[in-house]
């Protein structure tokens, strides 16, 4: 009776890999036929599907530093930004050639990323929260203001879509694809940085950093090396945002694009990489069509927030094994049929008393 429960755990673990990885697949077979199976492309295409990769790498970011570094962050919007401030200050300003403009953005907002670990790796919690937050606004006040390099609220513009032969991006199926590669690249990436002895640390750090540190592990250098790794990531999605909109402004570093990295994390879940995808159709879907329903789309975009929080904490990418668990639970509580006919042949009560009382007879 004691080994029951081991197995049913040991025979759990392939069906819910076999789950996510069949939903992976599909997800993918999806995002590669979505330009042919949508009737409008000039419109789903950078408004849905563009958009939603752009998102889902940001927030991927945000995922991986809180599920493998243990550290919330605020500051991958932020991050992002000044990448595409790289790109549209290199483009519209020097004048240099799109593929140097993009590996200058890289660099610029990979090293905004060190930047913030070496102020922000000695905290954590709420303290490294608030700490990028204000980083972010910091920024963003700079950026709205200093009209000598980033043209003040009026931004940096016409960024054009680079033409590089056979991969022509001012196409919008082909720079559909080109983000589409990008993310998925991202994603495959960050799997293979978590499973290597580098991404083992970072998790042993999340779990015990005293611990990590009595090991001899420097834990201020690892978390420095992550939190530099998801701006990487970051960065990417600010490569993707910068070609998308053509132009780099303010707002996309002002607090509502924040929230709204913090709002698709969550609601794809906020412990799974993927799930950031999830969250960034949801919130596309909501930031485009919910209009046509209500005035209020904000309103509708909270409740919908709310909602993913009180029934499906893990965010909707942790749906299945919430349901799982739910199925594993009622059928644990189901009588068994060999309890039933250990029931009927035991004797019951009022047989043993009637055996009692006739020997007392008797």
């Amino acid at each position: 009776m004691s080994q029951t429960p081991v197995l049913n755990h040991k025979s759990r673990v392939p069906f819910l890999r076999r789950y996510a990885l069949i939903f992976s697949l599909l997800l993918v077979i999806v995002a590669i036929a979505f330009p042919y199976l949508v009737d409008r492309p000039r419109f789903w295409l950078p408004n849905v599907g563009i958009k939603t990769l752009w998102l889902g790498t940001i927030a991927m970011s945000l995922v991986f530093l809180n599920r493998y570094v243990g550290l919330l962050s605020l500051a991958q919007m932020t991050i992002a930004g000044i990448s595409s401030y790289g790109v549209a200050y290199a483009t519209v300003q020097l004048g240099l050639p799109m593929f140097s403009a993009i590996l200058i953005g890289l660099a610029t907002g990979t090293l905004a990323g060190f930047l913030t670990a070496l102020i922000a790796a000695r905290t954590k919690a709420i303290y490294f929260l608030m700490i990028t937050l204000a980083l972010g606004q910091v920024f963003y006040s700079w950026a709205a203001q200093a009209i000598e390099v980033t043209n003040a609220r009026r931004g940096l513009a016409p960024v054009p879509r680079p033409d590089w032969g056979l991969l022509d991006l001012s196409n919008l199926q082909t720079f559909y694809y080109f983000a589409l590669a990008l993310a998925i690249g991202c994603y495959l990436l960050c799997r293979f940085v978590v499973s290597t002895p580098f991404g083992l640390a970072l998790q042993g750090i999340r779990d015990s950093p005293e611990r990590m540190s009595a090991l001899g592990y420097n834990v201020n250098r690892y978390r420095i090396a992550g939190i530099t790794f998801a701006a990487f990531i970051a960065s990417v999605g600010g490569i993707v945002l910068v070609l998308d909109r053509s132009q780099a402004t303010p707002d996309i570093v002002d607090l509502p694009f924040t929230l709204d990295i913090l709002v698709v994390a969550v609601v794809g879940g906020i412990g799974s990489l993927g799930g950031a995808f999830i969250g960034g159709i949801v919130f596309v879907f909501l930031d485009n069509f919910a209009q046509d329903f209500t005035d209020r789309h904000m309103t509708l975009t909270g409740l919908v927030f709310i909602a993913v929080l009180y029934l499906a904490p893990a965010g909707l990418a942790g749906v299945g094994h919430q349901l799982r668990r739910v199925s594993d639970r009622m059928r644990t509580t189901k009588p068994r049929s060999s309890d039933k006919t250990l029931r009927q042949g035991t004797p019951t009560e009022p047989s043993a008393d009637r055996a009692l009382s006739k020997g007392k007879q008797q």
